[in-house]
């Protein structure tokens, strides 16, 4: 899960060698077009350090799932845990992998980790937040974000945010294909819910909880 809430950064001198073990194995899972396992997915949030705001693992390993099986350009709002699992199991693939992130400190600690890593085909891009009147969402243009997205993991931004992550569909509907799916994190809160209903103004979804008390939720644009 992206770390949308941010705590102190990892500290990369103590953990970089087990980073680099873990993203070696979920690039080889890629590889074979699996999904990681419980025991890598374990493994990644405890190198990661950012251990209170990490994703769950139920978490991780769906969207490690989507990931490994996406056809097409993946678009993540937010940077953190599933950065380095997205950009482990699509490298090999060719899959276009596009980061959003508001944060300058925690953009520039990304850049420094995903080239230590070894992942440098992750688009990451520093997206400060814009007011659009009634919320604020990543001022795309000025990052020269990509469109086409099959796929959007949206842990971004933060729910202190006005707005939250309302702005998505609003702000890039026309980015998205046809055919995308957009996994929304924390939908157990009455704020992402919402989100949900108001997204129904702008395009018809089809909506499918998941995770323990629908923790997560996957919307369907149809």
């Amino acid at each position: 899960m992206s770390a949308t809430a941010k705590s102190d950064p990892p500290r990369l001198s103590l953990r970089m060698r087990l980073l680099r073990w873990v993203v070696g194995r979920l690039r080889a899972s890629g590889e074979a077009g699996a999904a990681p396992n419980h025991a890598l997915l374990l493994l990644l949030s405890l190198a990661w350090g950012n251990v209170w705001y990490a994703a769950s693992l139920s978490y991780l390993r769906h969207v490690g799932r989507r990931a490994a099986a996406s056809p097409g350009p993946i678009l993540e709002c937010g940077s953190g845990a599933t950065t380095l699992l997205i950009g482990a199991l699509t490298v090999r693939r060719g899959v276009d992998y596009v980061v959003l992130e508001h944060n300058r400190q925690w953009f520039e600690l990304l850049q420094r980790v995903l080239l230590a890593v070894d992942l440098p085909q992750v688009r990451l891009l520093h997206a400060p937040l814009v007011d659009y009147g009634r919320y604020r969402w990543y001022d795309v243009d000025a990052a020269g974000c990509a469109e086409g997205f099959d796929l959007v993991v949206c842990d971004g931004p933060p729910g202190s945010t006005p707005g939250g992550r309302y702005g998505l569909l609003p702000v890039m509907g026309a980015r998205l294909s046809a055919r995308c799916l957009i996994l929304l994190d924390d939908t157990h809160r009455a704020a992402e819910r919402h989100i949900i209903q108001m997204w129904r103004r702008y395009r018809i979804l089809r909506v499918a909880p998941q995770g323990l008390r629908g923790r997560y939720t996957e919307v369907k644009l149809s």
